[in-house]
C-alpha cells in the first residue's frame, strides 16, 4: 500500500479502538487492539502520516525512537520494597515505572488529552535485551507491570533489513501480536503532497518526467546509493533558501541529498535547465495580466517549439507561482479567524479574572503555547499565526489587519491567475497532458477549496487523471495478489 493508504488505515483503526459502548467500556477489549506496525523503507513518511493522523482525529501523540533505548529505560529499574503475605513480611522486586509510559501520563497531564497513539520508531532495532519485552507490549501493552493508559493505541514502525543492517527479523510470536502495513513508495501520491508544500517546481517537473527516479536503493561493492522522498524534500527546501539568497551551487550539492551519482548529475543538468528556463520566460507577469499580447504570443511559440521538457517546466511554474498566491490568501484567511478566536478568549480571560492587563494574558498565552510546543502540539506555521496574533494584540489590530475588501480584491487577483494559466496553457498546448497536470496540482492544493474555482469545461479533464489513478492502483493491487499466490 502507498504512503496515504498507511495514514488512512492509522485513522480507521484509532476510530475502531477508542469506541466505546453504552457502558464506557471499549467496544474492543484491549487484548484485542493489536498494534500497527508500519514496514517500510526509510525516508518514505512513515513518522510523517503517523503525525498527520493524530492530528486529524485530534488525539495525542507521544513519539520514541527504540534504537535510544535499552531494557532499563523502557522497561524500569528495580527497586526493593516490603511486602507482607500473611504473618510473613518480605523483601521484594518491583520495577519503577517505565520512562515511555511515564512520558504518556506526563503528556496527559499537561496537554489534557486522554486518548493518543504511542508511536514506537525503529522497533525492529531494538537492543536484545529489550527484544523479549516488545512481545508483552505488542499484546498486554504493559512495559514491565505498568500499562500504556486505556485509550491509547499503539504504532510502530521499522525497515525491512535489506535497508538496515542493524536490524532484528521479527519472529513469528511477534508478527502474529501486529497488525503489518508493508508501504511502498508512489510519487503520484507524493506529488499531491508536494504540491501543497510548495515543494521546488524543478524537484515536481523532473519527477513529472522521470518518476522512476523517486526512490532508488541499490548496493554497489563500495556502498549503498540511494535516493529518498526525504532527500527531494529537504533539496527542494534548501535549493529556494539558496536561490532567494542568490547564493550559487555547487556541481557536488545536489549529491548532499541525492546519495546516488547517476541521479544526482542528471537531476543538476536539469536543474541548470530549469533556471535558464526561469530566467528566459517571465510566468508570473503571465499570470498577473502584466505581460503584454505580442510577448504572450511569442512565449506560446517558444513553449511549442521547445518540446517537453519545456512544457513540464512551464506547468510546474505556473504551479508554483500560483501556489505561492494560493498560500498567501489562507494564511489572511486563517489569520482573522485565529485573531477572532483569541480576542474573545481574551474577553472570557478578562471576564473570569475580574479584569487584568493585556500584557498578564499574553504571558498566559506564551505559557499554553510553550507546552503545546514542548510536546509537539505546535508546528511551525502554527506558531509564526500564534506570534502574528500576539504582534496584533500588541499594536492594537491598527493597519495590519487585511480588511473585508482587500481580502475579496486578493482573491479575485488569485482567481483571475488560475483562469490566465488555464487560458494560456489551452492555447498552448491543447486539452493535452499539460492541462491535466496543472488542474490536477491547483486541486490538491490544501487551500483550493476557499476559491470556489470553477471551468466545467475542463472538469472530464481532471475526471479522467483520477480514473487513471484509481485504474493504476487497482491493477498495481492485482499484480501484488498474483505475486502472494505465487509465492505460496
Amino acid at each position: 500500500m502507498n504512503i496515504q493508504e498507511v495514514r488512512e488505515e492509522i485513522i480507521e483503526t484509532l476510530r475502531a479502538y477508542t469506541a466505546r459502548d453504552e457502558a464506557g467500556c471499549f467496544r474492543i477489549p484491549t487484548v484485542r487492539q493489536r498494534p500497527l506496525l508500519i514496514m517500510g523503507p526509510p525516508g518514505i513518511g512513515k513518522t510523517a502520516v503517523v503525525e498527520q493522523a493524530a492530528r486529524i482525529c485530534g488525539v495525542g501523540l507521544v513519539s520514541y525512537a527504540m534504537t535510544h533505548h535499552t531494557r532499563q529505560s523502557a522497561v524500569g529499574l528495580p527497586q526493593l520494597v516490603q511486602h507482607k503475605y500473611g504473618e510473613k513480611s518480605c523483601t521484594v522486586t518491583e520495577y519503577t515505572m517505565s520512562e515511555i509510559v511515564a512520558s504518556i501520563y506526563d503528556y496527559m497531564e499537561a496537554t489534557g488529552f486522554r486518548e493518543g497513539i504511542l508511536f514506537l520508531d525503529e522497533i525492529n532495532c531494538v537492543s536484545e535485551t529489550l527484544a523479549p519485552t516488545m512481545l508483552q507490549l505488542l499484546q498486554f501493552k504493559m512495559f514491565g507491570t505498568h500499562r500504556v493508559p486505556e485509550g491509547w493505541i499503539i504504532v510502530a514502525a521499522g525497515n525491512p533489513p535489506e535497508f538496515n543492517h542493524a536490524v532484528r527479523e521479527l519472529d513469528m510470536a511477534a508478527l502474529d501480536r501486529v497488525r503489518t502495513l508493508e508501504v511502498e513508495a508512489d510519487v503520484r501520491i507524493w506529488q499531491s503532497y508536494a504540491v501543497e508544500r510548495g515543494i521546488h517546481p524543478a524537484v515536481l517537473s523532473y519527477l513529472e518526467m522521470k518518476p522512476e527516479q523517486f526512490y532508488q536503493v541499490t548496493e554497489t561493492r563500495k556502498k549503498k546509493e540511494f535516493v529518498t522522498a526525504r532527500g527531494w524534500e529537504d533539496l527542494s527546501a534548501v535549493l529556494k533558501e539558496y536561490e532567494r539568497q542568490g547564493l550559487a551551487v555547487g556541481t557536488s550539492f545536489m549529491s548532499e541529498f541525492l546519495s546516488n551519482p547517476e541521479v544526482a548529475a542528471d537531476f543538476d543538468t536539469y536543474y541548470r535547465m530549469d533556471r535558464k528556463f526561469q530566467g528566459r520566460y517571465r510566468l508570473p507577469e503571465l499570470l498577473d495580466g502584466k505581460l503584454p499580447e505580442s510577448e504572450e504570443t511569442e512565449l506560446m511559440q517558444n513553449l511549442q517549439q521547445e518540446g517537453k521538457d519545456a512544457a513540464c517546466m512551464c506547468v510546474h511554474h505556473l504551479l508554483a507561482a500560483v501556489s505561492e498566491r494560493m498560500t498567501s490568501y489562507g494564511i489572511h484567511v486563517r489569520q482573522q479567524k485565529r485573531l477572532q478566536e483569541v480576542l474573545s478568549y481574551r474577553d472570557r480571560y478578562f471576564t473570569e479574572h475580574g479584569g487584568g492587563t493585556l500584557r498578564e494574558f499574553l504571558e498566559q498565552r506564551k505559557k499554553e503555547l510553550r507546552v503545546r510546543k514542548e510536546h509537539g502540539l505546535l508546528k511551525d506555521q502554527e506558531e509564526r499565526l500564534e506570534q502574528w496574533v500576539d504582534r496584533q494584540l500588541l499594536d492594537g489590530m491598527d493597519d495590519s489587519l487585511p480588511g473585508k475588501h482587500s481580502m475579496e480584491e486578493e482573491k479575485k487577483a488569485v482567481l483571475a491567475a488560475m483562469n490566465r494559466g488555464t487560458d494560456f496553457l489551452v492555447h498552448a498546448f491543447g486539452t493535452d497532458l499539460e492541462l491535466s497536470d496543472w488542474l490536477w496540482g491547483l486541486k490538491h492544493h490544501g487551500d483550493y477549496r476557499l476559491f470556489g474555482f470553477q471551468r466545467p469545461e475542463y472538469d472530464h479533464i481532471t475526471e479522467e487523471k483520477d480514473l487513471e489513478k484509481k485504474l493504476r492502483d487497482q491493477l498495481k493491487e492485482m499484480e501484488e495478489q498474483y505475486e502472494t499466490c505465487n509465492r505460496i
